[in-house]
């Protein structure tokens, strides 16, 4: 899939799952408290090929974690040693850019959508 595609895949996926996050239109989500995940396209190859899933809500920090719990062979597609978000991989907490949060405490609400995306590089 050429880089075009991706991002364009990428985008509809991301305006789908934000214009159905809502808690009205998915009551029991919200009443899990959880923070649903959707993952772009190179991904879900390390998350049992699931393109979508709940999580805990807890903070910016704490809801990787979860991720992680979930899909432990994702920490090394998404985090550094250190447990940085790798520099081509950015994480949105609804359409808020994990790295410009003021803090890792920001709390990810419980109807909140967490987006993975990584780069696509091509040529």
């Amino acid at each position: 899939m050429d880089y075009e595609t991706q991002l364009a895949t990428a985008i509809r996926d991301w305006e789908t799952y934000r214009h159905t996050s809502h808690p009205d239109r998915h009551p029991k989500e919200h009443v899990m408290s959880g923070v649903k995940v959707p993952l772009s396209s190179a991904p879900p190859r390390f998350a049992a090929n699931e393109r979508s899933f709940t999580v805990p809500s807890g903070t910016a920090a704490e809801v990787p974690e979860q991720i992680h719990s979930r899909h432990p062979a994702l920490r090394r597609q998404l985090l550094d040693s250190s447990g940085k978000v790798l520099p081509f991989i950015t994480i949105f907490v609804d359409e808020a850019n994990i790295r410009d949060l003021s803090s890792p405490d920001v709390v990810a609400a419980p109807s909140a959508t967490v987006l993975i995306m990584s780069a696509v590089a091509g040529g």
